[in-house]
């Protein structure tokens, strides 16, 4: 099969070429035109193929396990719209700086716009949600060394920061089955050598680094930690907050909130705290010191955009993360290398800084607990961040799901990494990139919304077919709970039907259809054993909760934080 055509010779050079370079995992949907990549890739012993019935689902699950192994991961299709199926996930991993191999079959140029079946203009089909596109050439034995640097510059343009999608699109003449063409390819076998690539690091000049140094060494600082999924970073962080005596308000997406890192400086309720106004007050610093991307919570955010004499520093190496426009320096750096830089030169801010933060942190986390009760959407994360094993990996639906684990989970010390599809913020494709997260064994936890499980609820069949150690949280308030706490909650004309969207599934019935064990829980003890439990097989736990309560239950959070 190998080298029977040309088609073989060109794509089992590529796939061996990414092989050399590190891909691991494939993710790969039937078609006929793709042939010559899938059966090329399935061929090739080091590298897993996962297959999937449906493309936008397989994106996902290869989003989820970029994410989670930090490499990039291939997904190849057929041409035509099973192409186009791709973008969704295309959208969410440009944003999110997730490395992805997006390969489509396609017919060749004399096939193109003339009416032939299952084609479409596939050329720039992502358009600017992907890094690179390149449109290559069709199979031809005297290309020589193409397929292997094709195959070493999308996975340094995938990788390079900010690492993302690239997409390459390949058309095949026929025949795409691996027979064997007489004359067809060069008799000789060797494979030329795979191009290396070796990832730099944005560094810092010197100078830059101690005017910073400068400015904010002895000052009332607070560190903000945005999502940032680097297993450096909680680290590093934690002891300029240390040298600096710093609090970090941690977004749980940072990674530092659980862990056998130093916590010391933690703080875990800068969502409450923004909302009831402290941040202007006693805590009120005279720096910020901002790392990775936007903070989930909308009202930490609201409160940096409305504040910006205030002096802000962002740190990040790619981009420009500041919709607030409140940005007075933008560091363009890795975030590690400067935490590293600027604590060998901080001095300690005065001692009362960092403790009026701890005792709000105390005093808030309290105030939170108490007011709450199981079986509510606050309530689930509590129970969750009490019995979560160790070394878990629990992916997070946007929507509610994310913004209650801001608010809600507190710092631990159990190893818990924290993923969500947050580049885009969008519900699509969650439980298929929990699966992916899940394909290489690792117990994974997914807190999903309703919403969020039926829009992505074919994946529940993947996780059958797989057998993947995943535990599915669903919060069922029969609708899009999220949208009553909007100014649109107070015009009922049409928010039921518009907004509201209840559905009245039945998701027993649903994980019977899929073979996957289902638990209806309003019991926390029981939720507790489920959630700390690692599953083996593919679960699905359902809480339910009412939409319309859950806006009160947060209300009464919030004013008993206020009241500390």
């Amino acid at each position: 099969m190998k080298r029977s055509n040309r088609n073989y010779a060109f794509t089992t050079a590529f796939v061996a070429a990414l092989a050399d370079l590190g891909l691991r995992h494939v993710c790969i949907t039937p078609g006929s035109r793709n042939s010559p990549l899938a059966l090329a890739f399935a061929d090739h012993p080091g590298i897993t193929d996962w297959i999937h019935h449906d493309e936008r689902s397989s994106a996902f699950f290869a989003l989820g396990l970029a994410v989670a192994g930090r490499l990039p991961v291939a997904v190849v299709t057929t041409s035509g719209t099973a192409a186009a199926e791709l973008h969704p996930a295309a959208i969410e991993a440009r944003l999110a700086r997730v490395p992805l191999l997006l390969l489509t079959a396609d017919r060749p140029p004399e096939l193109r716009d003339i009416g032939a079946p299952q084609a479409i203009d596939q050329i720039n089909l992502f358009g600017t949600a992907v890094k690179w596109f390149h449109d290559a050439a069709t199979p031809d034995p005297r290309l020589g060394r193409y397929p292997a640097t094709l195959a070493a510059r999308a996975w340094a343009a995938a990788m390079d920061v900010p690492s993302g999608p690239v997409h390459l699109n390949f058309p095949f003449r026929d025949p795409l089955a691996p027979v064997i063409v007489p004359g067809d390819i060069e008799e000789h076998n060797e494979q030329p050598p795979t191009p290396r690539y070796v990832p730099g690091r944005v560094g810092l000049d010197a100078a830059a680094a101690e005017e910073i140094a400068k400015q904010v060494s002895g000052r009332l600082n607070l560190l903000i930690a945005g999502p940032l999924d680097r297993p450096d970073f909680p680290g590093a962080v934690a002891a300029l907050a240390a040298r600096a005596n710093s609090p970090i308000l941690a977004d749980p997406l940072s990674q530092l909130r659980a862990g056998d890192h130093d916590r010391t400086q933690v703080i875990t309720t800068g969502d409450s705290l923004a909302r009831i106004g402290r941040l202007d007050h006693d805590l009120a610093p005279e720096f910020v010191i901002r790392f990775g991307a936007v903070p989930t919570s909308k009202a930490l955010s609201t409160w940096l955009a409305d504040h910006p004499q205030m002096r802000q520093i962002v740190v990040d190496e790619a981009g420009w993360r500041d919709p607030g426009g409140s940005a007075a320096t933008v560091i363009r750096t890795d975030p590690v290398f400067f935490a590293d830089r600027l604590a060998g030169s901080m001095t300690s801010a005065p001692s009362g800084w960092a403790a009026a933060w701890h005792k709000a942190e105390q005093a808030a986390r309290a105030a939170l607990g108490s007011s709450i009760e199981f079986p509510s959407e606050p309530a689930v994360v509590i129970a969750l961040a009490e019995a979560l094993p160790d070394n878990t990996l629990l992916y997070v639906g946007s929507s509610m799901p994310v913004r209650d684990v801001d608010a809600f989970f507190p710092s631990i010390d159990r190893r818990v990494r924290f993923l969500s599809n947050r580049g885009a913020n969008g519900i699509d494709g969650l439980l298929s990139s929990g699966l992916g997260a899940a394909a290489e064994g690792r117990p994974v936890v997914v807190l999903s919304g309703d919403l969020s499980l039926l829009h992505d609820l074919t994946a529940l069949g993947t996780a059958a077919r797989y057998g993947l150690p995943v535990t599915v949280i669903v919060i069922n308030n029969d609708g899009g709970g999220i949208f009553h706490f909007l100014p649109q909650a107070a015009f009922p004309e049409h928010f039921e039907r518009l907004l509201g969207t209840p559905h009245g599934t039945d998701f027993q019935a649903t994980a019977d259809l899929f073979g996957i064990e289902h638990h209806l829980v309003d019991d926390e003890a029981v939720f507790k054993r489920l959630v700390g439990t690692p599953a083996e097989y593919p679960r699905l736990v359902e809480v339910r909760t009412n939409r319309i309560e859950n806006v009160a239950i947060h209300e009464k959070a919030w004013r008993a934080v206020a009241d500390t």
